[in-house]
């Protein structure tokens, strides 16, 4: 099995574990993360519907944002996705999607 099936697999404790894998992946080689279009998978995991998936890939993307600066940028959408995801979560969970929640920035006054 690759990481690329992984991160789409029908089990979401594979998909949860997938993504923090991304991110130390991503530690060892990021031109090859980029390359195979994990980044990309990682962002789809954001919509995923099981809340632990979520959390895990919000704290994948929030590492690997730390070293790369503007690599991921928190957008309305996903700050919704967020939003939704976060009650359902575990603790740890909670912790992760409320840090990246901190750190958006609104594009206007009525947000």
């Amino acid at each position: 099995m690759q990481e690329s099936d992984a991160l789409t697999m029908q089990d979401p404790y594979v998909r949860k574990t997938a993504a923090i894998c991304v991110s130390k992946l991503y530690d060892i080689n990021p031109e090859m993360v980029e390359e195979q279009g994990f980044l990309d998978m990682l962002k789809d995991l954001i919509s995923d519907s099981n809340p632990t998936v979520v959390a895990n890939a919000i704290a994948a993307l929030s590492e690997i944002s730390d070293n790369d600066k503007g690599l991921f940028k928190l957008t309305k959408p996903v700050l919704q996705k967020l939003l939704a995801a976060l009650n359902e979560c575990t603790e740890w969970g909670q912790v992760f999607i409320l840090d990246a929640l901190a750190k958006y920035t609104s594009s206007d006054s009525r947000e």
